[in-house]
């Protein structure tokens, strides 16, 4: 592996696509949530149509086979299969809805709070990024200092991240960490597969859900198509039901 020093056109790209990787990432996760936020609980009724869908088709299954084996279909043992067969399901419904819920808690943060945890997220990150700084895989007090500030980050707690950041110099004193030139391996290669991810991050969801969110045209199509796919599954899940009944013989 070819060590590279750092020349004056390499490693400031390096560093300045790094920062903007890690800016588009929390931009993505937060328009996730703002998507979530937005149409999350039309998402959920959907999915929770969908699984009651599949729940009624493995109902309909066991009794076709019972039916085929010449057997009058236990329904105490399938819903025993079914309900174990629907626990996955369930609990990705249940997280979705924890999800939703939790979007609606995001607060707004102000503009001078966000260029401040830009300015603290950017001096942290060229102290402590694993990327840029390899003194923080030497000491792992630095680790997690670093996994600290990143969530942080991504959170918008302004207030952690002041508090990181106190810690971070004080824990970089305390090493007695020098400003020492840094060294990056294959740094060409790093900035191309940087520049491929970004462009990745930008063309693809989460991230594009900002077309969506800054259009109202676009969100009432989005609700429309949610409504008519629940609807839809509505209707199939009737039709399931009705089959379901005729080889129970309306028991259930």
């Amino acid at each position: 592996m070819e060590i590279v020093h750092i020349a004056a056109g390499d490693y400031p790209k390096y560093e300045a696509l790094l920062l903007q990787r890690d800016q588009l990432k929390k931009e993505a996760l937060q328009y996730r949530r703002a998507y979530i936020r937005e149409f999350g609980e039309l998402i959920n009724q959907v999915f929770e149509k969908k699984i009651g869908c599949i729940k009624l088709k493995k109902s309909i299954a066991f009794c076709q086979l019972a039916k085929n084996q010449g057997k009058i279909p236990d329904i105490a043992a399938m819903n025993e299969y079914v309900d174990k067969q629907m626990t996955e399901y369930r609990q990705q419904l249940t997280d979705m809805v924890s999800e939703f819920n939790s979007t609606k808690k995001d607060k707004t943060v102000s503009a001078l709070d966000a260029t401040e945890i830009k300015a603290i997220y950017r001096k942290i990150a060229r102290q402590l990024h694993p990327d840029m700084s390899p003194i923080t895989q030497e000491h792992p007090e630095l680790g997690e200092l670093w996994e600290q500030a990143s969530i942080a980050y991504k959170c918008n707690d302004v207030q952690a991240l002041r508090e990181t950041d106190f810690l971070v110099q004080h824990a970089l004193m305390q090493l007695g960490v020098s400003d020492a030139p840094i060294v990056v391996p294959d740094i060409a290669e790093k900035i191309v597969a940087l520049e491929q991810e970004i462009h990745k991050i930008i063309t693809t969801e989460p991230y594009s859900y900002k077309l969506i969110l800054d259009d109202s045209d676009e969100i009432a199509d989005r609700k429309a198509a949610y409504e008519a796919e629940l609807t839809q599954y509505t209707e199939y899940e009737k039709q399931l039901r009705q089959q379901l009944d005729i080889l129970t013989g309306g028991t259930l």
